[in-house]
């Protein structure tokens, strides 16, 4: 009773408290000190990951976890997916409401699977898998989960061309005020496991242009293969440097330049 007495008393735990609060300090221990590296248990999988001790964790990846845990389920009849709809009724939807439908099924837009699966009814899911999504969103020009800033027609350059940025339709309007002779969007190059569009083709020089604010690793990967597939073509990357060197030297000269809080935009 008398050792537990110490290891209870105030002081005791204010020694223990001031000297784990010095290893934090120095750096001595942290919320990853004890970790255990293990396996994962998926076969031809073998990835090493770390895990809390305590964690019963056995494969490195939710992933890995399904391909293991549903091979042994097996397919779900469709008795087992109508209970779980039945289950999820009146349930509260993620967004507003009460579920009234679970689940509904659909069928996967790429057609070449045509797969048939179950979503809950807010979702707005399409693709059956991943990787039927990049088979059909990879192979077109401008991907629709890519950020396209303010994408729109503009009416001052023509009432049909869809552009996906302000920095296109500023290109395409410099363009026009050098009697530059320019196509939008004229071919789409096949990349073996991509798709690439330029943004222009100027016809007098015959050359492609493409306006890049900045380049992340796919865009780079995209270049360094359109130039190893098609030496014989030549692609200009109009870069932010350059762009900005343009607007600061042509935007007054353009009245609908966009936009119009840039700091080198001037009213003629």
């Amino acid at each position: 009773m008398a050792i537990n007495s110490f290891y209870a008393s105030s002081d005791y735990r204010e020694r223990q408290r001031q000297t784990s609060k010095s290893a934090w300090l120095l750096r001595k221990i942290d919320f990853h000190y004890k970790r255990d590296t293990r396996k994962c248990a998926r076969p031809n999988c073998a990835s090493l990951f770390k895990v809390l001790p305590s964690d019963p964790k056995k494969y490195c990846s939710s992933s890995c976890a399904a391909k293991v845990s549903n091979k042994k389920r097996g397919t779900q009849s469709s008795q087992t997916k109508e209970k779980i709809s039945l289950k999820l009724m009146g349930a509260r939807s993620p967004y507003k409401g009460v579920i009234k439908v679970a689940r509904i099924e659909i069928v996967c837009r790429n057609p070449d699977c045509r797969k048939k699966f179950f979503i809950e009814r807010w979702k707005k899911t399409k693709f059956c898998s991943v990787i039927c999504a990049m088979r059909i969103i990879g192979g077109q020009p401008t991907s629709p989960k890519a950020a396209r800033a303010k994408a729109g027609i503009r009416g001052d350059i023509s009432s049909s061309i869809y552009f996906y940025s302000r920095w296109e339709a500023n290109v395409a309007r410099l363009f026009t005020l050098a009697g530059i002779q320019w196509i939008h969007q004229p071919k789409t190059f096949d990349l073996q496991r991509q798709k690439y569009t330029p943004d222009f083709y100027l016809p007098e020089y015959d050359v492609y242009v493409e306006v890049k604010n900045f380049l992340g690793k796919y865009s780079l990967e995209r270049d360094k293969k359109f130039r190893k597939f098609y030496p014989n073509e030549v692609l200009w990357l109009l870069l932010k440097e350059e762009y900005f060197k343009f607007e600061e030297a042509y935007s007054g000269f353009i009245s609908n330049w966009e936009y119009k809080n840039s700091p080198f935009y001037r009213v003629t």
